[in-house]
This record gives structure tokens, C-alpha cells and sequence, in this order.
């Protein structure tokens, strides 16, 4: 009898899917684990955050208390500091923990930090025309510390630390330079974290002068010299500058706030530090990290 062997149409051995298709599954499966991780955990920030103990903070905050050392005390950060002090009175919230750093930069902005650190860059001053202002982004900045902000923002970073260490080690660049990056971060809050922020200080603004005349006039600054369209906004981390106006207003009318006449600037803060010749300082410049 002839034999007559019969072709193979199956191989156990040979995958019949591509390789490459395959890989990509795989890959886009461990991203998909790493992303549901990562929004666990940081559902998990958002319930522990507002229950962890002054003392941590305030320790935290010690990490970044001798960089300021650098910078000497002038009348101008002295002026900021009574001014602090009596919102911090008058939004009742508790005296003594809250230090304000006057940093010489040519950037106008103010940052809050662990441990009741609140940075103003020298420039914003050049940028306010009234106390009134000026009162009002010192009492955002303390909004972000009654809502927790800034320990919000730090936790989901330790988050990513956490992942990229159990994958990858401690000693490995990834690990390093999102501890260099947590460790530089310039506090950024979310939209809805930075509307929330808008809102108490004017309500505190109101409680201070019993108006809130200039709650919006950093901010049609910022309308004015900003010439990026809403769109551009739709990933950052602050809201369209006309938008937080719009908001602000919006809240005015339903409230029935009073507007009267602004308080000139005090003429301390005009004692402001020269910025060093660079164009941006950032948070890295100011910590020397």
C-alpha cells in the first residue's frame, strides 16, 4: 500500500496571530492595571488627606523651611506677613501657622506649601494696584490649605513614586526623577481645587473689608495680557482666566456683595527685592533641588 502523507494545516508551534499585536495587548493590559491602581490609590489620597494630623504637615513643611533661609526679610515681606496674619483672623482660622516668603523673581505669582508655606514671587506686586487685590490672592492662597490642597497634589505624586519604585526599584531613573519632580512641584491644583480657592477668599475678602471690590482684578489682568483661546485651557491646571471672572461675578450677584472703593497698596511693598536676571524662577530655583 502507498503512503501518501498528508500536508499540516495546524502548528502547535507556529502562533497564527501576530507577534507584535500580541505584545501590544499585553502591554496596553499593564497599562490598563496601572491606571486603575493609580485612581484607587488616589481615591485613597483624597479620604486620608483630610484626616492626617497638623504634625505631618508641619514636618513636611520643614523640608522646605531652610531654603528660605536664603532670602533675607525685607519690609515688603514683612507687610505681607501682617496682612496674612489678619486674614488669618479673620477667617478664623489658626494664627501663627502660616509664613509668608517674599522671593525676588520676575514671574507674578504665589504658591502654597506644605507646613503653611505661602511664596509670593516679587513680580505679582508690580502687577496689583490695591490692597484689596492683594488680600485677595493671599486668602486664595489660604483656601488651598483649609481644602488641603497642596497635600492632595503631593499625595497622588507619591502615588506614582510608590508604582514606578514596586516596578522598577528605588534606584532606577524613573523613580529618581519623579522624586526630583515631587520634590520641585509647583503645587499645581486642579480647576474645580482653584475655583473652590476663588470662592473662600471672597468670601473671606467680604468678611475683611465688608465689600469685595478688586476679587477680580488680578484676573482681568490676566484676561487682557493672555491672548490663548479657551481651548488652550481645556488641560491646564487653572481655569480661563474670563471664566474664574465669570464665576466670581456670578457669585457676587447671588451673594449681594457690595463693591466700594480698593485701599492703595501699603507703601512697605513697594520695598520689593530685584529678581535675578532669568526670565521664570521656578519652584527648583527657590528650593535649590
Amino acid at each position: 500500500m502507498k503512503y501518501t502523507p498528508k500536508a499540516l494545516h495546524e502548528n502547535v508551534n507556529i502562533s497564527h496571530s501576530s507577534t507584535l499585536w500580541e505584545l501590544l495587548l499585553l502591554l496596553g493590559g499593564i497599562l490598563g492595571i496601572l491606571v486603575i491602581v493609580y485612581i484607587v490609590l488616589g481615591f485613597a489620597v483624597d479620604f486620608v488627606v483630610p484626616r492626617l494630623p497638623s504634625g505631618l504637615e508641619q514636618h513636611l513643611g520643614s523640608l522646605y523651611a531652610s531654603a528660605f533661609e536664603a532670602y533675607p526679610s525685607t519690609s515688603a515681606e514683612r507687610a505681607l506677613q501682617t496682612l496674612t496674619d489678619q486674614i488669618v483672623k479673620t477667617a478664623s482660622l489658626q494664627s501663627g501657622q502660616y509664613k509668608v516668603h517674599l522671593i525676588p523673581a520676575s514671574q507674578a505669582n504665589a504658591l502654597a506649601l506644605p507646613g503653611g508655606h505661602i511664596v509670593v514671587l516679587s513680580a505679582l506686586l508690580n502687577e496689583l494696584d490695591s490692597e484689596n487685590e492683594l488680600a485677595f490672592i493671599l486668602a486664595h492662597e489660604l483656601g488651598h490649605f483649609v481644602h488641603r490642597d497642596h497635600l492632595r497634589g503631593l499625595g497622588r505624586g507619591l502615588v506614582l513614586i510608590a508604582m514606578s519604585s514596586l516596578l522598577f526599584g528605588l534606584d532606577n531613573t524613573l523613580t529618581n526623577f519623579l522624586m526630583q519632580s515631587l520634590l520641585t512641584i509647583e503645587m499645581r491644583f486642579s480647576q474645580g481645587q482653584e475655583t473652590q480657592a476663588d470662592l473662600f477668599a471672597l468670601e473671606t475678602l467680604n468678611t475683611q473689608y465688608g465689600h469685595i471690590a478688586g476679587a477680580t482684578g488680578f484676573f482681568e489682568k490676566l484676561a487682557e495680557e493672555d491672548r490663548r483661546s479657551r481651548l488652550t485651557y481645556f488641560f491646564s491646571t487653572h481655569p480661563y482666566p474670563r471664566d474664574r471672572i465669570a464665576t466670581l461675578q456670578q457669585h457676587i450677584r447671588e451673594f449681594g456683595y457690595a463693591i466700594e472703593a480698593e485701599i492703595p497698596l501699603n507703601v512697605q511693598l513697594h520695598d520689593i527685592p530685584e529678581p535675578p536676571n532669568q526670565k521664570n524662577t521656578t519652584l527648583r530655583d527657590i528650593l535649590g533641588f
